[in-house]
């Protein structure tokens, strides 16, 4: 709901001038989100909230925007002290506006809104942008978890109970859907949805006796609420800012919560090595033994949160239409990564196998990007075992070199220990290799059966001309893994035993013209009939 707003328009047009500010900037920059207006006015930025009502947020009052403009300030010093400078009032003025000074109660009629001022940080110091560049390391992180835990450890954690109880968090959870539902059949899929909100729905059911562990512990405080790379700034050691001021209720949570929320937002970044040292860390620090096993469950409620809070942004009229392109690709991507850790939660083994140039490795990362799980591939493994780099070109004769009988077998036998590795961590695994070899699939089989998870067999299969046109075309390219050719395609094909390892249930075929992600979902599909 968004209640009578007629002052806002004119309000972003006096704010997006240089002469509203007494600093006099050169520029003003504005960015829009779906509560709020920001300002970039040279060192500083002001910002102001949107006269808006949503089910988890009321701004919809000048009272209610004060008192929340107040808490931002208050909340945000406890990790950016020096940041926020407070709360100044915008004043009506002939047929225009006026910043005025400093306040610390409610004004009267001459207030027309309140904005919040605070310190420009350096845009090349914010962790997101350090990420995406490749410049934030192992120390970076390290020094973000000390940041975190001990902020942890000094936040407020009087209403524990209240808001850390199993049904607390149902609620938190559960409420979250209910807001996500809008999304499905636009950032969200049916079926994506559903999953989600059954292994959020099964986590909680299961794991009652945990959460309420977890308060006895001291492991529900008052803590950010919105942890993201972009509210993290290593200038001068680590700002933590834009803390979710607006609901105690959001943000008074599990440490595990607060924590998963910068996990998601570093694998949503490609950096899950950044991500998996960042609860490394944390966990050793604070001597937390259940972190990891509620670190899936939270990371796929923040991403759900995340993916709809996106959706609503890319609603927004007043918001330019790249800007809201851009929040709906990222909500697509925060309900995939959602996706992705429900997914996990219900590990398989998954045997992606055919002839050279079939598709095999475009089909196994397409169904990695949708369910997280871990991909072993066994041109690199071989390459690995013979102290070569993944894109090393080692031309060979069929069968001959790392290619001869003896060392396919250690290659295999790799495959087998490295996946049955990660199943023992509840993680789902897809094997990328040919499979032409009976022994080999019963290997995996059995493995299946040791472990008690469904074993699928996704055999690619494709045109011989279209497999000699990309086989040719993989020649010509370099940073490939694969070396085979032509030639190596035509001795597979001779050499290719029909699988007959399992029933017609566990073995689907996939064209090589199938789209990759329609493939993935038919894959999926299947998975979820054998568990």
């Amino acid at each position: 709901m968004r209640p009578d707003e007629p002052l806002l328009p004119a309000l972003i047009v006096a704010m997006s001038r240089p002469e509203f500010y007494r600093e006099r900037p050169q520029s003003v920059e504005l960015i829009q989100t779906h509560i709020s207006c920001v300002f970039i006015a040279g060192d500083f930025v002001y910002k102001i909230r949107k006269p808006v009502r949503f089910a988890f947020l009321d701004y919809s009052t000048l009272a209610q925007r004060y008192h929340f403009s107040q808490e931002e300030v208050r909340l945000n010093r406890r990790l950016a002290p020096g940041v926020y400078l407070g709360v100044f009032p915008i004043l009506h003025h002939g047929d225009g506006f006026v910043l005025g000074e400093q306040v610390s109660s409610l004004g009267g009629p001459e207030v027309a809104e309140y904005a919040v001022k605070m310190r420009r940080l350096p845009d090349d110091r914010i962790l997101e942008r350090l990420v995406r560049e490749g410049k934030a390391g192992k120390d970076d992180i390290d020094r973000i978890a000390a940041r975190l835990a001990e902020f942890h450890a000094s936040a407020a954690d009087d209403r524990a109970s209240i808001y850390g109880a199993p049904s607390a968090t149902w609620q938190a959870v559960h409420g979250n859907l209910e807001e996500c539902e809008p999304c499905v059949g636009e950032t969200l899929s049916r079926q994506e949805f559903e999953r989600i909100d059954n292994f959020l729905r099964r986590f909680i059911e299961t794991r009652k006796e945990l959460f309420a562990e977890r308060i006895a512990h001291g492991r529900v405080r008052e803590g950010h609420g919105d942890l993201r790379c972009e509210h993290i700034c290593l200038e001068d050691g680590i700002i933590v800012f834009d803390c979710l001021e607006f609901s105690e209720r959001l943000r008074y949570c599990d440490v595990a919560s607060d924590l998963a929320f910068l996990a998601m937002d570093l694998d949503r970044l490609e950096a899950p090595g950044l991500a998996g040292e960042l609860v490394a860390a944390y966990a050793a620090r604070t001597g937390d033994q259940a972190l990891l096993e509620l670190m899936r469950f939270y990371k796929c409620h923040r991403a759900a949160v995340r993916g709809k809070v996106e959706t609503l942004k890319s609603h927004e009229a007043e918001v330019p239409q790249k800007e809201r392109e851009r929040s709906r690709e990222l909500a697509l991507t925060c309900f995939r990564l959602a996706h992705r850790y429900a997914c996990g939660a219900v590990p398989a083994l998954v045997l992606v196998c055919g002839l050279a140039g079939t598709g095999k490795s475009t089909i196994a990362k397409a169904l990695a990007r949708r369910t997280g799980f871990e991909v072993f591939n066994s041109d690199v493994i071989r390459k690995s075992l013979s102290g070569l780099a993944p894109s090393a070109h080692v031309s060979a004769e069929y069968r001959a070199g790392i290619y001869d009988d003896r060392s396919t077998e250690i290659t295999y036998n790799a495959l087998v220990a490295e996946a049955e590795k990660s199943l023992r961590e509840g993680t789902g695994v897809i094997v990328d290799a040919t499979f032409k070899n009976p022994a080999h699939r019963r290997q995996f089989v059995e493995l299946g059966a040791r472990r008690h998870v469904p074993v699928l067999f996704v055999e690619c299969r494709a045109d011989e001309d279209e497999v000699r046109g990309r086989l040719l075309e993989r020649t010509q390219r370099s940073g490939e893994v694969s070396d085979a050719t032509w030639e190596v395609y035509l001795r597979q094909k001779a050499e290719f035993a029909p699988i007959g390892e399992v029933d017609e249930r566990r073995h689907v075929v996939i064209e090589g013209k199938q789209d990759p992600d329609e493939a993935a979902l038919r894959i999926e599909a299947l998975l979820d009939s054998l568990r």
